[in-house]
């Protein structure tokens, strides 16, 4: 193995999320949020997102998977709820247990913001060249791969 070519993996390993929180923070902000409501910020988006892929969550997953406190969350939910895009309700086995899900009107700005999204990934992917492309996609597949070994 060559330690400095693992040297530079393991830094644009470090450098890469960081800026592309960065940029997707902008873009929400900048570009995909302001238009469709003003009261919708990135965590807010995240959480529908995780609703719209899956049925229902506790709110202690969704604490753990976005890494926020559980105050956030439930400021992040009671802002959802008035919104009309989530519900809540208690767990009938353990009160204490609180899940939370999408409403029909939830699907229907998650959509509207993956639209957005997708329309500015496309304008952004543009200035790359079918060999930039190319490169891309074999770098996302080792990527995806070493992101499905480190969860085993």
């Amino acid at each position: 193995m060559d330690n400095d070519q693992i040297n530079r993996i393991e830094e644009m390993l470090m450098l890469i999320p960081t800026k592309m929180c960065r940029n997707m923070n902008q873009r929400f902000v900048n570009f995909i949020l302001k238009d469709l409501s003003k009261e919708l910020a990135k965590h807010h988006f995240m959480i529908l997102k995780m609703l719209q892929e899956k049925e229902k969550f506790y709110v202690t997953e969704i604490v753990q998977m976005l890494g926020i406190t559980k105050s956030q969350m439930t400021t992040s939910v009671d802002k959802l709820l008035k919104l009309g895009y989530v519900e809540r309700w208690s767990d009938t086995q353990d009160r204490r247990k609180i899940y939370v899900s999408i409403t029909k009107d939830g699907e229907k700005i998650t959509e509207k913001i993956n639209t957005r999204i997708k329309e500015r990934f496309y304008e952004d992917i543009k200035v790359l060249s079918q060999n930039d492309l190319n490169e891309l996609e074999k770098g996302l597949k080792v990527l995806n791969k070493l992101c499905s070994i480190s969860e085993q």
